[in-house]
């Protein structure tokens, strides 16, 4: 009796062990596994394919379709396809050099709209200094932007010749973004820094 007993139990792991491992096989291949490193040597390759130099990809965005790559002059935003296999189109960059000379007169922040990259994708993005803790951009309905930090000594200090900490700032939208748009900074204490429209 025994013996049957143990043979049932070796057959019911055994099918245990198979059912547990084709249904790890069988869920869709790469449905959350994104190539990521694929996926920067291509978007690479396609930007060095412009005359840009690519120095490495920042940020991949999946939800927004979206990836950010550094330069040797700024930040490149480019359109990836929505399987996140490669790269589909460069949208206009943000320069390093540009945003440093001009720290008087744009404040703490820049930014770009861009709207029908393609059909049913719109963005606005720029840079922050590191004093612009808050952004918010209120022609798009009070929302605050995706923020990410690029490294130290890239954007001039306010007022000085130093330099100090970097971030761009992002939101995506199907719909048409409104220009100019409307933003809102504040500080670390939560004053307001800087607020008004700036046309494109």
């Amino acid at each position: 009796m025994s013996k049957k007993i143990l043979i049932a139990l070796l057959c019911l792991v055994l099918i245990v062990v198979l059912y547990f491992s084709a249904f790890r096989h069988g869920s869709s291949p790469g449905s959350n596994n994104i190539p990521t490193t694929s996926l920067e040597e291509s978007i690479c390759a396609k930007v060095e394919a412009q005359n840009e130099d690519c120095k490495k990809v920042i940020l991949i965005d999946t939800d927004s379709n979206v990836a950010f790559v550094e330069t040797e002059f700024g930040i490149l935003p480019v359109l990836i396809s929505k399987d996140h296999t490669k790269m589909v189109k460069m949208i206009p960059g943000l320069d390093f050099q540009e945003f440093r000379e001009e720290k008087e007169e744009n404040g703490p922040i820049t930014w770009r709209v861009e709207n029908n990259v393609q059909k049913d994708f719109s963005i606005i993005y720029g840079f922050a200094r590191d004093k612009a803790k808050t952004i918010i951009i209120n022609s798009e309905g009070n929302i605050q932007p995706n923020k990410f930090y690029v490294r130290d000594d890239l954007a001039g200090m306010s007022g000085g010749s130093g330099t100090a900490a970097l971030w761009v700032w992002y939101i995506t939208s199907k719909d048409e973004m409104i220009k100019p748009a409307d933003i809102t900074v504040y500080g670390a204490d939560g004053h307001l820094i800087y607020g008004g429209s700036k046309e494109e």
